[in-house]
């Protein structure tokens, strides 16, 4: 989009209900008796606690603790939900099978499901009026629906930047889906769009405001981690930071100067030094001007401070949310 331009679906998100197929994610499942200790033994969150229609998220870290991906797990009757981006999952699914020996557990693709989102102050009535039954309350707790006779796992949304909700189902019925809620107000929505929304709140994304160069306190996303759960790959560096003495970065927002939003990744110097990089960099219609978030030095990282940006121009580091 043009930086002076309201991406499509944005005024929807804010005052009423936008509509999203949000192919970026994707799933896969497992199954087996073991599958709650099996999948807690490689997630920052604590996994064995979930009972049927709860959920949490939490990230995949190396043993060095660093972050690989951020996931979503959904705990179903007779199996767990998996959500990860989509140019992380095949890998990642990978990856855990090499870990699987003697534990009773099976990893399987959901190619066939795809999230559609509905997300905005109208999404509920919406829901309910399609059928839907009383809604999950908790970020990440589900329940079984039928919106409009299709059969799907209906989610309440976290970390989007505006109340939403998932429905996973078939792939095929996605379009027909789509179309009934948008014949009924649903405004269709771009991915920028939710993106606006989402840095306007001060959410960070992996791979544009962390990735595997981080360690998961640098996100701010403490609903992620679980210090009393016990271990998993990576957690002793995990716990050690957390309990003796911290990070030297953290997330942080940025209001830059100017009309144009900044190149992803261009360097930001404070002091003549360093500080980090711009991630997520975008102009909020709300605001009326470019923000940003990243990921800074301590040093750097006090609202108020202005950092140098390079290629020009300023930031001011911004307390966040945003809005």
């Amino acid at each position: 989009m043009s930086d002076a331009a309201v991406p499509d679906g944005y005024s929807a998100l804010r005052e009423g209900c936008a509509v999203v197929e949000r192919s970026w994610v994707a799933c896969w499942e497992v199954s087996g008796a073991d599958r709650q200790r099996f999948l807690n033994a490689y997630l920052t969150c604590d996994v064995k606690v979930l009972a049927p229609g709860a959920g949490a998220y939490g990230f995949f870290t190396d043993k060095q603790g660093r972050i690989e991906a951020d996931a979503v797990v959904l705990a179903l009757a007779d199996r767990l939900r998996v959500e990860l981006p989509a140019d992380r999952a095949g890998a990642q699914a990978e990856r855990l099978r090499k870990f699987v020996i003697a534990d009773r557990v099976e990893i399987v693709a959901g190619a066939e499901l795809v999230p559609l989102t509905l997300a905005g102050p109208a999404a509920e009535e919406l829901l309910a009026a399609a059928g839907a039954p009383a809604l999950p309350e908790a970020a990440w707790s589900h329940a079984p629906a039928a919106p409009f006779g299709v059969e799907v796992i209906l989610v309440r949304q976290g970390r989007m930047g505006a109340p939403a909700f998932t429905l996973w189902g078939p792939a095929a019925a996605a379009p027909e889906l789509a179309a009934a809620f948008a014949a009924r107000g649903a405004v269709p929505a771009s991915f920028e769009a939710l993106e606006v929304v989402r840095v306007e709140a001060g959410i960070p994304r992996f791979g544009a405001d962390f990735g595997p160069e981080n360690f998961p306190q640098e996100t701010g996303i403490e609903e992620a981690v679980s210090y009393t759960k016990g271990c998993y790959l990576g957690q002793e560096v995990v716990a050690r930071i957390h309990y003796r003495g911290g990070v030297q970065r953290r997330l942080v927002g940025l209001a830059f100067d100017g009309d144009a939003a900044p190149a992803h990744g261009a360097a930001l110097r404070h002091d003549g030094r360093e500080a980090g990089a711009v991630g997520s960099a975008l102009r909020s219609p709300a605001l009326g001007r470019p923000i940003g978030l990243a990921i800074v030095h301590q040093r750097a990282a006090e609202p108020g401070t202005v950092l140098e940006v390079e290629g020009g121009g300023s930031a001011e580091v911004a307390a966040l949310p945003f809005l």
